[in-house]
């Protein structure tokens, strides 16, 4: 009985583990390259952008002036240094993945440059419930970095 109940303990971990692995590998379907538009934020509090509505998930979008193509060089510079892997880009658009130090779950960052001076941006954690305010902060440090650029 007892032995079945450690088998069973086991096999519950490893299936978790294993949904786990596959949640974080995976490219997400609802990214802007995929679906033509910035997808929604879950409800839970691992996700921010700057089309959310709700204030758990807002996060004000980035701004720039003068030449769109030059300040998607320096966008798309700020974010490698930042330690991103771009994914994919076109047109103004940059999908970045960033992995957690402790974990390695990746969280995926995507940025849109519209004509307007306007840099809508999303990053949210592909696994994790409660990223404890990484995307957030993630946002910000690349608004810092983006507005230092010359």
């Amino acid at each position: 009985m007892f032995k079945r109940l450690i088998v069973g303990l086991l096999l519950l971990a490893l299936a978790g583990f294993g949904f786990g692995a596959y949640r974080t590998l995976t490219p997400p379907g609802h990214l802007y390259i995929n679906a033509g538009h910035f997808g929604g934020c879950p409800k839970r509090p691992s996700c921010v952008s700057s089309l959310a509505t709700d204030d758990m998930h807002r996060v004000a979008a980035l701004g720039y002036s003068g030449d769109s193509a030059a300040n998607y060089v320096m966008l798309h510079e700020v974010v490698e240094r930042m330690g991103g892997t771009i994914e994919d880009e076109k047109e103004g658009y940059i999908h970045a993945v960033f992995v957690t130090p402790e974990l390695k779950l990746r969280d995926d960052l995507e940025l849109l440059m519209l004509p307007s001076g306007r840099v809508d941006v999303r990053s949210i954690s592909r696994f994790s419930y409660d990223d404890r305010g990484s995307n957030r902060a993630r946002v910000e440090q690349l608004r810092q970095a983006f507005e230092a650029m010359p």
